[in-house]
């Protein structure tokens, strides 16, 4: 299965050892984020020390969990995308038209826990938990 991953999906990740994270590791599906993903996702962290805190991790240790975690996830570059952004931006707020965008461009779902993205009808939208039910079905 292929779907494009939320920064709240990955921060999920950061606060427990979870399913979460055991999905992002999982075989059977492949990830695929925005350019500026990982950056997104960096600045969160750097920027709110209580999810640092939350997380139980130090500043390195940070960067290397984030590294383990982005090796999972095929990172697109803007261009592959960018021609989607202006539709998108009309159905999900700014910081989540990447999102939205990437997902119509490789016609594939998105696993975000956002209610924003529910809201719109560009894409199909999957939580963790919808995720959870879909894979264990297959």
């Amino acid at each position: 299965m292929q779907l494009v991953i939320d920064a709240n999906i990955l921060i999920a990740a950061f606060l427990k050892s979870s399913v979460t994270r055991e999905l992002l590791f999982d075989d059977d599906i492949e990830l695929f984020a925005p350019e500026y993903f990982a950056l997104e996702v960096k600045n969160t962290f750097k920027k709110d020390k209580s999810l640092r805190r939350r997380a139980g991790v130090n500043e390195k240790q940070l960067e290397e969990l984030l590294e383990l975690l982005l090796s999972q996830i095929k990172i697109i570059p803007e261009e592959e995308y960018e021609s989607f952004i202006p539709k998108a931006v009309q159905n999900v707020p700014y910081d989540d038209a990447p999102y939205l965008a990437l997902s119509v461009a490789l016609g594939i779902p998105i696993w975000s826990n956002d209610a924003a993205f529910k809201e719109q009808r560009l894409a199909s939208v999957y939580t963790t938990p919808e995720l959870i039910k879909i894979i264990n079905k297959e």
